[in-house]
This record gives structure tokens, C-alpha cells and sequence, in this order.
């Protein structure tokens, strides 16, 4: 027990420093912005080609997962993450040098989610596993919490440059402690039956949450990179103020994530689908409200509300897998279904970048953000009737 509580801890604090890194960006597009002159499409390209990489890497990540263990890769994850973090810092001199280190900061996040699912899956009993996850997954609410107010202050103090770098040498510092203290399982033995991934694609399970998930990560990005733009641009609010309205957000999601969890886990045991489109529902219509409200009191009590069910809808989608596949694939599936939401980060700035460029207003963006939380919803909805048998999902 003590083991699984310090693991647990050390990944907590480890997804920690993985959210901030995307979340610091966010504010950290306006004093690159104005550094470099670059134009609103730039400045999406710069956040979306991080979750290009994230994308392209997820599967690879997923297959090493299953072979090396996931204490490698936990460990090669974050030091890849901490290098080329440190690296935009001190070395981002340029728009190309900028892109070049997002891309292989990406790479460096994509072997992070998955690695943790197989920690979970491999430490703990099928009835502790979503409680487990939910814990890690809560680490983003901390992060969007806690993460504005001290990326706000680092940028004022410290500039985005030694932001960065300073971001660089924590996550380092996390790999080096789990190296020391996380426990090493080998690799369980792959049935030959399960050993590609285009068996896994065919799964419905897979491949709805696939899409889902997908459709999720577009809101929960784009309002990740474009919020403290957006109140500060259009809404005239000192980035401060912008600050504390987004870490009103992060809380709405450590709180979420953490009860999500358990009250899926004890109410609405095979009924997840259901969970996932009313929460759906409720966060899109939350996210399309921001929009048109005028207060930072309004907008803070918006944005809670919609990463409460935003959370909702991700922490249920991630962790039916866990109920519903076998160990031995754990890695490659969470591998391909996370690759669904880093595509889903990879479009979404790019497309607001352009919508907002094209306009010249955000209420494209969000209407953009509200419908693809709609559509996370109805994605997961023929897996309803397949659930409600309680059966186990086959390949």
C-alpha cells in the first residue's frame, strides 16, 4: 500500500508538470507574440504542432509501453519533455527554432499518459483502477489551478524565456525521482492474438472512444492556448485577472476528476455512455456561454461548470478502457485512444487561430469549441445499448 501511494504520488506530480507545460503556453503566446510579430496562425501553429507530434508518437509509444515496461518509459518521457522544454527556453530564437522544439516536446509527452494507464493497470485491482486514474488524471486540474497564477508570475519576473527553462529542469528533477523510487514490473507476456494494433482498431469500444475523446480534446486545448487571449484582446482584462478566471477552470477539473471517479465507479457502473452524453451536453452549453457574458465573475463561474462536465466527460471516456480490455494490450490501446485527443489538441488552435483571423472574432471559436463538445457526446452513444448487458467487449 505504501509502494502504490508513493507511485502514485511521484506520477501525480509527474502529470503535474505535463499539464503545465500546456497550460503555460497559453500565456506565454502573448509575450512570444509580441517578441517575434508573429500573426494569429503562427501562433496556433506553434501550440497545434506540439500536439502533431503528440499525435504521431502516441502509437509508437504505446507498442514500447508494452515491451519495455512503463518505468522506461515514465523516465524517457519526462527527461525528453524537461530537454526540449529547457531547450525552447534558452534556444527558441526564432519562429522555426519555436516550432521545431514544440514538435519534439510532443514527442517527449506522448509516451507520459500511457505509460501511467499501464502503471495503474499493473499496480492495482480492477475495482481500485478507475479511483487510481482519476487521482493521476486530477493532476490537470492542479495544473490549470495552481499553473495561471504561477505562469503569470514567472512570466512577469522571469520572463518566458527562463519560464521555460526553469519548467525544463522540474521535470528532470521528477524523472530522476522516479527512476529512484517507482518499482519496475515486467512486461506481461502478449497473447499472439493480440499483438497489433489493427486488431484493437477494429474494437468498437476503441475506436468510439477514439473519436470521442477526439471531439473532447478540442475544447479542452483550444480553451487551454486561447482563453487568456481572448479575455485580455477582446474582453480588455489585465492578464492577471485573465489568470484567475482560467484557475477557477483548473479547479472545476481537480474537483471533477476527482469525483468523477468515484461516483462513476459506485452509481453508474455500466452506464458510462450515458454519463458521457449528458456531461456532454451540459459543458458544451457552459463553453458557448463564456462567449457572451461579460464579467470575469460570469465567465470564472461558466468556465468552472464547463470543465467540471468537460472533466466528467474525459475521466469516464479514459477509464472505461480499464474495465473493458486486457493488460496486455493496456498500453497500445490507451496509446491510440489518447492519440484521438492529441489530434483533437493538434486541430483545435489551429483552427481557432484561423477562425479568429479570418473574423477577427472569437464567436466562431467558440461556437467551433461547443459543437465539438456536442459531438464527443453523441460519438459514444452506440456503445449505450452494449453496456447495458454487461458483457465484456471481445475484439
Amino acid at each position: 500500500m505504501k509502494s502504490q501511494s508513493q507511485m502514485i504520488f511521484l506520477l501525480f506530480i509527474g502529470y503535474v508538470v505535463v499539464y503545465i507545460d500546456k497550460t503555460v503556453m497559453g500565456f506565454a503566446l502573448l509575450p512570444i507574440e509580441k517578441e517575434f510579430g508573429l500573426s494569429t496562425a503562427q501562433l496556433g501553429y506553434i501550440t497545434g504542432i506540439f500536439f502533431l507530434a503528440y499525435s504521431l508518437f502516441q502509437v509508437p509509444a504505446g507498442w514500447l509501453n508494452d515491451r519495455l515496461g512503463y518505468k522506461p518509459m515514465l523516465i524517457m518521457s519526462l527527461c525528453a519533455l524537461g530537454i526540449f522544454a529547457l531547450c525552447f527556453g534558452a534556444l527558441g530564437m526564432s519562429f522555426g527554432l519555436l516550432l521545431v522544439f514544440r514538435f519534439l516536446s510532443g514527442v517527449g509527452h506522448s509516451g507520459y499518459p500511457c505509460s501511467c494507464a499501464k502503471a495503474v493497470v499493473s499496480n492495482f485491482t480492477l475495482e481500485k483502477r478507475t479511483f487510481a486514474q482519476s487521482v493521476l488524471l486530477s493532476s490537470a486540474g492542479l495544473a490549470m489551478t495552481v499553473g495561471p497564477i504561477v505562469a503569470v508570475s514567472a512570466l512577469e519576473h522571469l520572463g518566458w524565456h527562463l519560464s521555460f527553462v526553469s519548467l525544463g529542469i522540474a521535470a528532470c528533477a521528477i524523472a530522476l525521482l522516479i527512476t529512484l523510487r517507482v518499482p519496475y514490473h515486467k512486461p506481461a507476456p502478449r497473447p499472439q492474438s493480440q499483438e497489433r494494433s489493427d486488431v484493437l482498431w477494429r474494437n468498437p469500444t476503441v475506436l468510439l472512444l477514439f473519436v470521442s475523446v477526439f471531439c473532447v480534446n478540442i475544447p479542452s486545448y483550444g480553451l487551454m492556448a486561447w482563453l487568456p487571449k481572448f479575455f485580455v484582446q477582446s474582453m480588455g482584462m489585465p492578464l492577471e485577472v485573465s489568470g484567475y478566471i482560467v484557475a477557477a477552470g483548473g479547479a472545476g477539473i481537480w474537483l471533477s476528476s476527482l469525483c468523477t471517479g468515484w461516483l462513476v465507479g459506485k452509481y453508474f457502473h455500466n452506464r458510462e455512455p450515458q454519463v458521457i452524453l449528458v456531461c456532454a451536453l451540459i459543458s458544451a452549453a457552459a463553453i458557448l456561454g463564456i462567449f457572451h457574458t461579460s464579467t470575469a465573475l460570469s465567465a470564472s463561474a461558466l468556465l468552472f461548470v464547463g470543465e467540471i462536465f468537460l472533466m466528467a466527460t474525459f475521466v469516464t471516456a479514459f477509464t472505461l478502457p480499464m474495465k473493458r480490455l486486457p493488460e496486455s494490450t493496456m498500453g497500445s490501446a490507451i496509446g491510440l485512444i489518447n492519440t484521438g485527443g492529441t489530434l483533437g489538441g493538434f486541430v483545435s488552435p489551429v483552427v481557432i487561430g484561423y477562425l479568429v483571423g479570418q473574423s477577427h472574432s472569437y464567436e466562431s471559436a467558440f461556437i467551433f469549441l461547443s459543437l465539438a463538445m456536442v459531438c464527443a457526446g453523441v460519438a459514444i452513444t452506440p456503445l449505450i445499448k452494449k453496456t447495458a448487458t454487461s458483457q465484456p467487449v471481445t475484439d
